[in-house]
């Protein structure tokens, strides 16, 4: 991620460095695979129908009830999506998706990654063993181990404001914003999400040396369990660090225009209404609201 500031050079280098990569792109991997990004453009407006759960892996997915996710996709047609290591949860055992985002190049060059080789290679196995239809980088579509699948672009242009899953996004790149934005491409009459938390800066810690760590949080830790002490690297200061935040509030804000609703109803993202009538809670939550 590069972080700008109102210095128009800069600014227009950036805008030519992703210009640039954009058109690299589309000659490495658009062209050779352009039936295949054909074929996710068939899905624009298809679920005009039917209504969607987005699922991330913020700790606030734990405050839903497995049980009524499930008899909400049984009875009521729902449509749920979800993203990176969800399939490994307990919540996967109940709550089977319909649909699977990855975007993280770990899962795809696992060797790069060897602290986390073992993980990734059983989240897809665990995947290519089910009929769930994933969504992949374009890029990776042919050699994607699984059984019903979709390539979708994966190249930003933050100065666009469109969004789309078959051409340039206009956010960050963050998995879950991805499947967000397969969702609101597929035109579900209502989104509703959860896990999009987007609070890790609460969590930040200062050691002596001035490196930054914060603490790893996800719905499907287990309870009791020693967090997870992450060193940052996304920033070379906290300022640079909160800077690079206030992409992940600002970024959603290009959603807007689509039906979705936050389930996380104490969460700190403001972009979409939280006002909803679904039963989708644990008991323990809805007694407390």
């Amino acid at each position: 991620m590069k972080y700008l500031d109102l210095n128009i050079p800069r600014i227009l280098l950036f805008w030519l460095d992703t210009v640039a990569r954009n058109w690299y792109y589309r000659f490495k991997v658009v062209i050779r695979n352009y039936g295949y990004l054909q074929q996710t453009r068939r899905l624009k407006g298809s679920k005009r129908a039917k209504q969607a759960i987005v699922l991330a892996n913020g700790p606030s997915v734990a405050k839903l009830d497995p049980q009524k996710i499930a008899r909400l996709q049984q009875e009521s047609g729902f449509e749920v999506f979800a993203v990176n290591s969800y399939i490994s949860s307990p919540l996967a055992e109940v709550v089977v998706p319909d649909y699977y985002l990855l975007s993280d190049p770990a899962f795809f060059y696992p060797e790069r990654y060897p602290h986390l080789t073992e993980r990734l290679q059983r989240d897809m196995a665990l995947l290519s063993q089910t009929d769930i239809t994933c969504f992949v980088p374009l890029e990776h579509y042919r050699k994607a181990p699984f059984r019903k699948k979709f390539g979708y672009y994966d190249r930003g242009n933050l100065f666009l404001s469109r969004i789309t899953i078959t051409g340039p996004r206009s956010y960050i790149s963050m998995t879950s914003y991805k499947a967000l934005a397969a969702a609101c491409y597929m035109g579900y009459s209502q989104i509703y999400i959860c896990g999009f938390d987007n609070d890790y800066f609460l969590n930040l810690m200062v050691d002596e040396h001035n490196d930054m760590y914060y603490i790893d949080k996800h719905f499907y830790d287990r309870p009791g369990a020693a967090p997870s002490r992450v060193r940052d690297t996304h920033a070379n200061s906290v300022g640079e660090l909160l800077y690079f935040h206030h992409y992940l509030f600002k970024h959603l804000e290009k959603f807007k225009n689509y039906p979705i609703v936050n389930l996380n109803r104490q969460g700190l993202v403001d972009s979409f209404p939280k006002q909803h009538t679904l039963d989708i809670y644990k008991t323990t939550e809805v007694a407390e609201a």
